[in-house]
């Protein structure tokens, strides 16, 4: 057995800090809400629970930007909450806990409730055990209306990294002395087998092999597990359904909800016409060849009466952030290809955001998208996805904590800014296009 691994999971190596704008309230909360259901308000105090939060980014910036919330964060890795208590001490942000324990342990100690439950990089990478206990986290811990996210690997994209995923492994197996030692040799071969055309027949291996420049720290943790597997969505909303009793309402990447700008067109009919939901859900990822799901899940979505939905659409506000180009953009990155964006609305709908932030009211009420209100619908979700336009939280005045985070997370290997009136953060290595 790898010295490194505890239940078959990399422990040795630190996850590197990432920040996973999907996952902060006022996001998951928009897009339930546009799903037709009700959510936790994130304008209000509520309770936000992270399972696996590795070092605590995500948790360190959605505690700095809802100063009137509670955060938790749990980790079996003793370095990783180490450092997340070691930043939220120094960055004075007492609205933050951080506790080092595994699944089970946790969930014999928990007795708080949370509006929102997350879970990102985590669920396909562990066994059957440590799954049914986040799943038994989630049903004992989750309020009626509140939101848990779950982010897995999934096929048929996924599929594609199984290969050089297994030869990682066996060269891990031969346990040299670190997890980071046996990426390094592992890649080496890789690309040694790739000259040498071991992966002719392989169609997909360039995007399987541009996985390996990621850095041997993130690597371990993504191909060393002992239980790496992608799984199939439909399995996946069943187990929750089964275990939890969670419904499956939509994904957290607003795009996906909308089969005109995720799937592609002469695939469109075939799905619309098929009446079986499960098979309806698995041909949408082979459509869009899934690599990942961000699945949103409620224990008792409670749909909107039309009129009031229309009416908690009406009053959301989104407002242009702050690298997004002026000018507008040219067109949109989607899993069907690029979609060209309307040059003249574009220019005119980011020079009113420029402005002010403007309610999805106030844009249906506009020439463009009077008559068309899922042309608006379509038109916001793509720039979200595109991180132009951001879900507006408000104006309040937030503590000097950002700053110090911007300056603590950059000094750790992540340049972001802070955008408190939109409870995100975003990269100041953005492109526009």
């Amino acid at each position: 057995m790898s010295m490194h691994k505890k239940d078959g999971y990399v422990i040795e190596a630190i996850y590197p800090r990432f920040f996973y704008p999907h996952m902060t309230p006022v996001w998951l909360s928009t897009v339930v809400n546009f799903l037709g259901f009700i959510a936790p308000e994130p304008k209000h105090a509520f309770g936000y629970l992270e399972l696996g939060c590795a070092s605590g980014s995500n948790l360190l910036i959605c505690a700095a930007n809802y100063p009137q919330s509670t955060f938790v964060g749990i980790d079996f890795n003793a370095a990783h909450i180490e450092s997340a208590k070691a930043a939220a001490d120094a960055l004075g942000l007492g609205n933050v806990k951080f506790i080092h324990a595994d699944f089970a342990q946790f969930l014999a100690s928990n007795t708080q409730q949370f509006d929102y439950i997350v879970q990102h990089g985590t669920y396909s990478w562990v066994a059957a055990t440590q799954q049914q206990q986040i799943l038994s986290i989630v049903k004992a811990a989750l309020k009626a209306q509140g939101i848990f996210y779950l982010h897995y690997m999934c096929y048929p994209g996924s599929g594609q990294l199984s290969s050089i995923q297994k030869l990682c492994h066996l060269v891990d197996q031969a346990e040299p002395p670190t997890s980071t030692q046996s990426l390094a040799k592992a890649k080496a071969l890789c690309m040694e087998l790739h000259q040498a055309g071991a992966f002719m027949q392989h169609p997909n291996i360039d995007a399987a092999l541009a996985t390996l420049q990621h850095n041997e720290a993130y690597l371990a943790h993504e191909f060393l597990t002992d239980h790496w597997q992608p799984l199939y969505s439909v399995d996946v909303h069943q187990q929750v359904y089964q275990q939890a009793g969670l419904a499956y309402v939509g994904s957290a990447n607003p795009c996906d909800n909308l089969d005109s700008i995720s799937i592609p067109q002469r695939l469109q009919a075939t799905i619309h016409n098929t009446q079986a939901p499960a098979l309806k859900e698995y041909l949408k990822d082979l459509a869009r060849d899934a690599k990942q799901r961000l699945d949103l899940f409620q224990p008792q979505p409670q749909a909107y009466p039309t009129q009031q939905h229309l009416e908690q659409l009406s009053h959301t506000y989104f407002k242009l952030l702050p690298h997004a180009p002026s000018e507008g953009v040219r067109y949109f990155h989607t899993p069907i290809g690029q979609i060209q964006a309307n040059q003249t609305l574009m220019h005119k709908l980011f020079a009113a955001l420029v402005q002010r932030a403007h309610c999805f009211g106030e844009l249906l009420q506009w020439p463009e998208f009077k008559a068309q209100p899922l042309f608006l619908i379509e038109t916001l979700f793509l720039l979200m996805n595109a991180q132009y336009i951001h879900p507006y939280l408000d104006d309040m005045a937030h503590s000097v904590q950002v700053k110090k985070l911007e300056h603590f997370l950059a000094q750790n290997g992540l340049s972001l800014k802070i955008v408190p009136e939109c409870g995100t953060a975003i990269s100041t290595q953005f492109k526009t296009l």
